[in-house]
């Protein structure tokens, strides 16, 4: 079902986005200054300087800024002093933010220090090892040009570019890699710099390992990452329609070797909602793999975004979008690499009207399950009037790494994103829908991921996640004086 011709993916509005950069502004013109020498603490931040992340709700006054150094044995001295002051009283606790694109304060603290890991983007590749070495700052738009180059490509990664090497393995990210565990299965060696200011390496096995992968910057700072990579290689695309009710044996009997990437979408035409599917796969062509292959410049948007924020204001858009990636899709689609599937910005698709933001949401539900849990979201969505832009619908195998585990069974990720009015009525619409989604997802075996806002009760937390206590209990065990902290801890763990 492929052929040549433009790109599906610059025709059609894509996956699930994570939107906009990351907000160093500050509210009247505030400025933030770098260290100036390794013993000196970063300047207090201006006043009324305020730091948000992607949700554009979460604007959040801060003590000071201090940014990493390049180089991970620098970004230690620089930053050692600071955590030490804060381990004595003498300063407020510490976030640690990449790109800053989770939505629920993750990445920032209230009145605390922010950290920019952003400046420590060092890249070197092993290609006889089949490994990277990274620091926890790269953001993977650079990072896959580099690998490219080299003819690899990442093992796991998001389905966009725009996140931080750090980011994604605080939050243990997934993507369209069938048959595959989070990403926290592709990291060899992590180095960290700890609450105390020291530099620690750590392995699988190691305890401190697992707790970092998926432990949201709470037990570090992510020096430099050791990871697999895997020879690039030419794909070859096709698709299929289908009820969602079919969509796991689908998946099952059409997602096996050679096919490497595969991804879903559940219908958003309000006339359909999630009772159809489409099924994409791609299968690598043998002779290209591990070649150096063309990696196009990255897409601007144009007629994908003029088609994916249209459906964000009327049901027609919304059944257009739907049609297009049901029958068009398929038969605009054209071979690519796997490089170019990842090298996408999602932030192209960013809401840019000033009234609203775009919210993702996303659940875990095993494979068995999906069309139970199918039917119970639409009945919540439609209940709360969600306002539903896009489902991606992802494979992701059992996570047998991450302490904090979100697929401790092989289940399928369903990445929603909805737009949300920027007000109180808003809020508390989203909040509501978003707790009727969790218990959805609850009812039938799964779980929602934490990167997102935080409007599940604690109760809610703690059935989605039972190692939730037992992980705040060995964060302080790590971190006694409570040198990292951030919003997702505040919240739940503190409150």
């Amino acid at each position: 079902m492929a052929r040549t011709g433009s790109t599906r993916r610059r025709v059609l509005a894509t996956g699930a986005v994570t939107l906009g950069a990351a907000a160093l502004g500050g509210i009247g013109g505030a400025w933030l200054q770098r260290l100036s020498d390794a013993a000196a603490l970063p300047p207090p931040a201006p006043p009324r300087t305020l730091l948000d992340d992607a949700s554009g709700l979460n604007p959040t006054p801060v003590r000071g800024v201090a940014f990493a150094e390049a180089e991970p044995d620098a970004a230690a001295t620089r930053l050692a002093p600071l955590l030490r002051r804060i381990a004595a009283g003498e300063e407020p606790p510490l976030a640690v933010s990449g790109a800053r694109h989770s939505m629920g304060g993750q990445s920032l603290l209230r009145d605390g220090w922010a950290l920019d890991a952003l400046p420590l983007n060092g890249i070197a590749i092993d290609a006889g090892a089949r490994t990277m070495r990274v620091g926890g700052g790269a953001l993977w738009r650079d990072v896959v040009p580099a690998l490219n180059a080299a003819g690899f490509s990442p093992a796991v990664m998001q389905s966009n570019n725009d996140f931080s090497i750090g980011g994604t393995l605080s939050v243990n990210a997934h993507g369209w890699h069938a048959n595959s565990p989070p990403a926290a299965s592709t990291v060899r060696r992590l180095r960290l710099l700890t609450a105390d200011g020291t530099v620690a390496e750590c392995g699988p096995g190691d305890e401190l390992f697992g707790l970092v992968l998926g432990g949201y910057g709470l037990f570090g700072v992510i020096l430099e990452a050791e990871i697999a990579i895997l020879p690039n290689a030419m794909y070859v695309p096709d698709f299929a329609s289908l009820p969602t009710r079919d969509y796991a044996a689908a998946y099952a009997e059409r997602v096996v070797a050679p096919v490497e990437m595969a991804y879903g979408r559940l219908s958003v035409d309000p006339g359909s909602l999630f009772e159809e599917a489409v099924l994409g796969w791609y299968v690598p062509v043998p002779e290209t793999r591990g070649t150096v292959l063309p990696l196009p410049a990255l897409d601007t948007g144009g007629m994908q975004r003029l088609v994916f924020r249209n459906a964000a204001g009327s049901d027609t858009g919304k059944a257009v979008r739907w049609w297009l990636e049901r029958e068009a899709g398929p038969w605009l689609a054209e071979r690519t690499s796997r490089n170019s599937l990842l090298n996408e910005p999602a932030a192209v698709f960013a809401n840019r009207k000033p009234g609203s933001t775009d919210i993702l949401h996303e659940y875990f539900v095993p494979r068995a399950r999906l069309w139970d849990f199918a039917q119970a979201a639409r009945t919540v969505i439609r209940r709360d009037e969600g306002n539903l832009l896009n489902v991606t619908v992802r494979d992701v195998r059992r996570d047998e790494r991450s302490a904090l585990a979100y697929a401790r069974e092989d289940v399928f990720g369903l990445v929603m994103l909805f737009v949300q009015e920027k007000s109180a009525a808003g809020e508390e619409r989203m909040q509501r829908m978003t707790r009727g989604l969790i218990d959805a997802a609850l009812d039938t075996g799964g779980t929602y991921y934490l990167p997102y806002r935080l409007h599940a009760t604690g109760e809610q937390l703690r059935r989605a996640y039972p190692a939730w206590d037992e992980m705040v209990a060995t964060q302080r065990r790590h971190d006694p004086k409570g040198v990292f902290r951030n919003g997702l801890f505040r919240r739940y763990a503190e409150a």
